[in-house]
């Protein structure tokens, strides 16, 4: 295979672990297709994996998910099989510089590149057919079809009025020992019609083992502060007041409690990524006990953990929070933030959640983006990943202030922790090292559009919430077309490529609709409510035209801004930007007609 052999390593010989993966794979009389079915993973990777052509992967990051998905099908090791693959890529690259190095000194003539240079002829007339079938797909995908006559005028209606609960932490961080102790007072007003006899939390750490430990927690309703009775299941805890909290009525619950933090693996792509430590940050994403949203025809939402996707739903609250960390350590947060030495304090208003990242490792950069500042936070060896991280954050915040209203914070953080996914949060984003350790220089590295997609989750999910357990494509769908439209407005020589990268290569399936808990594993959730969800929203934009589409997305963000918004006022709230006959749309993407 002339050089294209240097690709495998010396720590294993030639084809062993493709070989190893085909060996299993006949051993259960299996074909690759009958695999390609039942996984989903594309015919011409696993044909790849097998024959270790590694280079068909955008980067090694797509290759280990493929890998992992492919070893553990088959009942193999994941993690020992990803091993041995980082393995053949690290002495791969080793042996290509030494070989460039003796043939650069001796001048000796290297070996035909005949059969190479075939190879990477029909390497290059695949991707040329790819890009085609891409082109393709965007050219003949189902399109609803609009009916004549101009758009409705929408009403408009004035903003909420917003009634909010108040989060007060004081939070001591061990950053060595990763350990926290917390006091943390919720200050609750009963905005329902109803009389409530208790309170409920959603406790997410708990789903850890041995991760919460609940030290005391009191309540407050008439001036006297009473230890009640509490019932902790799953990952909720219900508090039973001392006595019936009256609609408008005001409660306090004081709360002290220790987090002991689990190791993140590097591998992570979702929830899992967000709380943890690894070997040089921590991550504290949905990490306190929070509100339950209180629905007034079936009371309080209690959560259970599901491995899948975000599992969570919380409503908009005020945060004040201090975090004394180990001195050294560099503290990211939501909101407007202030150093005292090694004591940070975060304030911020109606923000649907409060996270940190933490790091003795950190070097940071800000920009300006009118009057807001946008931080980036990084490790020593991404210093140019975290400055694009920055600056596409920049840019993003920029259009989408444009295309759907105001940002609503002063500042905006992005840092990045150690594991292979994003996370959002109000005002800050968690971004996997995995993808800064892939930058490459250009703008088809796999950052940029992750980043873009990621800021977009400040007005999808930050600004109008949704259930992401029962209704997750209300946020992912417009986030994932949100990076899109990035690249349509900085990036236009590349917008192929978003969509041969981010969609087309996949093969999408699934209907964007579908509850978390009906997915098998993330690849199944990311297929139907990212990439099938994108789809949607470009066909949605095509039946509507841009005036209506854009219209609507403004509209959308002004009137469900601090609410959590559901399909059905989604939908409603289209019909009044467009008569097109959407239920060609409906067919196609979703389960069930979505009625207004």
């Amino acid at each position: 295979m002339g050089e294209l052999g240097l690709w495998l390593g010396d720590g294993l010989g030639m084809g062993e672990l493709g070989k190893q993966l085909q060996a299993i794979r006949k051993e259960k009389e299996l074909s690759l297709t009958e695999v390609a079915e039942a996984t989903r993973i594309p015919l011409n990777y696993l044909q790849a994996l097998e024959e270790e052509e590694f280079d068909v992967f955008t980067s090694d990051v797509h290759a280990r998910g493929f890998l992992r998905n492919y070893a553990t099908f088959l009942g193999l090791d994941a993690e020992e099989i990803v091993r041995q693959y980082d393995e053949l890529r690290s002495n791969s690259r080793v042996k290509i510089e030494a070989t460039r190095v003796s043939a650069s000194a001796t001048g000796r003539t290297r070996r035909s590149m005949a059969g190479a240079d075939a190879l990477l002829g029909l390497v290059i007339v695949a991707l040329v057919a790819m890009s085609g079938y891409s082109v393709y797909l965007r050219r003949n995908h189902v399109n609803a079809t609009p009916t004549p006559g101009p758009a409705p005028t929408p009403t408009i209606t004035p903003m909420p009025v917003y009634e909010g609960t108040m989060y007060d932490l004081d939070v001591n961080l061990d950053y060595v020992k990763h350990t926290l102790a917390v006091k943390q007072r919720i200050d609750y007003t009963n905005t329902t019609s109803e009389t409530l006899p208790n309170l409920m939390l959603n406790v997410y750490p708990n789903h850890y083992r041995r991760s919460f430990e609940l030290k005391d927690v009191k309540v407050d309703i008439d001036g006297e502060q009473i230890q009640p009775e509490v019932f902790p299941l799953d990952v909720t805890l219900r508090v039973e007041l001392p006595r019936a909290l009256q609609p408008g009525e005001h409660v306090a619950v004081l709360l002290d409690y220790a987090l002991s933090l689990p190791q993140i693996s590097p591998d992570e792509e979702f929830s899992g990524g967000g709380f943890g430590y690894s070997k040089r940050s921590v991550s504290l994403g949905n990490w306190y006990p929070v509100m339950a949203p209180y629905r007034e025809d079936r009371g309080w939402y209690g959560l259970k953990y599901f491995p899948v996707g975000d599992p969570y739903v919380t409503e908009v609250a005020d945060y004040n929070v201090t975090i004394t960390a180990t001195e050294g350590v560099i503290v990211a947060g939501t909101g407007q933030g202030v150093q005292e030495g090694s004591r940070w304090h975060y304030k911020v208003d109606k923000a649907r959640s409060f996270a940190f990242a933490a790091s003795d490792k950190y070097e940071t950069s800000t920009s300006q983006v009118g009057d807001v500042t946008v931080h980036s936070y990084y490790f020593p060896n991404n210093a140019e990943a975290g400055e694009v991280a920055r600056d596409t954050a920049a840019r993003a915040l920029e259009l989408y202030d444009e295309l759907y209203g105001t940002y609503p914070f002063t500042d905006y953080r992005v840092a990045e922790t150690e594991f292979a996914g994003a996370m959002e949060f109000s005002g800050l984003t968690f971004l996997g090292s995995a993808f800064y350790d892939q930058y490459d220089g250009t703008t088809r590295a796999p950052l940029i559009p992750l980043t873009a997609h990621e800021v977009a989750h400040q007005w999808f999910f930050g600004l109008v919430g949704n259930d992401q357990l029962t209704e997750p494509w209300l946020d992912e769908a417009p986030a994932e077309y949100s990076s899109l439209l990035y690249y349509e407005r900085y990036l236009p020589d590349d917008v192929e490529w978003w969509w041969l990268y981010v969609v087309d290569q996949w093969a999408p399936t699934g209907k964007i609709d579908n509850l978390v808990y009906v997915f098998r594993d993330n690849r199944e959730y990311v297929d139907a409510v990212y990439r099938r969800g994108a789809q949607f929203m470009r066909d949605l934009r095509t039946a509507m035209g841009d005036p209506a589409f854009f219209g609507f997305l403004k509209e959308y963000q002004r009137i469900y801004a601090y609410r959590l918004a559901k399909s059905r006022d989604f939908f409603a709230l289209v019909q009044q930007f467009t008569t097109a006959d959407l239920v060609p749309l409906q067919e196609e993407y979703f389960r069930q007609r979505i009625l207004p």
